[in-house]
């Protein structure tokens, strides 16, 4: 099976996903000393923290998905 590169609108989408989950964890792991710039949420009976936590796991595992599913499917 032969390697396809993904499209320029794959890669872009994958970045921003990435570029998202990055800023999350930043926003989040600064907020012992700074405030932090994201809304306090508290769905599930959770911390906003381990929420915000939870929420950027998930964006990178579809940054993932997306970019490894456009490198296995042709024209994605």
């Amino acid at each position: 099976m032969a390697w396809t590169p993904p499209s320029r609108v794959t890669v872009s989408l994958t970045f921003l996903l990435m570029a998202f989950g990055i800023f999350i964890l930043l926003d989040q792991f600064t907020i012992f000393w700074t405030g932090t710039l994201l809304p306090i949420i508290h769905p599930f009976n959770l911390s906003s923290y381990v929420s915000w936590l939870l929420i950027a796991m998930i964006v990178f595992f579809f940054s993932w998905l997306l970019f490894f599913l456009a490198i296995k499917l042709k024209g994605l």
